[in-house]
């Protein structure tokens, strides 16, 4: 029984495909008028790269929504001299072009986030994973 269930699951996963984009972020996507790959990729929920945030910008997508898709996917944007030109010339918001700045400090890996607490806790009968 176990095995069908775990068979369901994964054609029910295989059937109704990744994570996709809620339809209120849609019209709200569709309102402005973007499409294309970089559409494609917000349905599915992907990474952006710094073309696609500038034809968003371009598009007049507000910086808050832009900022509102990207927090969700951790993408940690390494920017350099020529990106930072890049995005102020395309005229994207300050706002996400702090955002993009900040997440090598909220992303990286080398770092832990500090809400994680990764010590074990004798109390708690789960704080060998080992043991399961």
């Amino acid at each position: 029984m176990p095995r069908f269930l775990f068979a369901l699951l994964t054609l029910a996963f295989v059937f109704t495909g990744c994570a996709t984009l809620p339809s209120r972020d849609q019209r709200l996507l569709d309102s402005y008028g973007v499409s294309g790959p970089t559409y494609d990729k917000m349905l599915h929920h992907e990474p952006l790269v710094l073309d696609d945030i500038i034809y968003l910008s371009q598009k007049h997508v507000p910086g808050p929504f832009i900022v509102h898709y990207l927090r969700p996917t951790y993408v940690v944007y390494t920017l350099n001299g020529g990106d930072m030109v890049r995005l102020k010339q395309a005229k994207v918001e300050d706002g996400v072009i702090r955002y993009l700045q900040a997440t090598p400090a909220m992303f990286s890996p080398s770092r832990v986030p500090n809400w994680v607490d990764d010590s074990p806790r004798p109390e708690s009968p789960y704080w060998d994973y080992r043991r399961y």
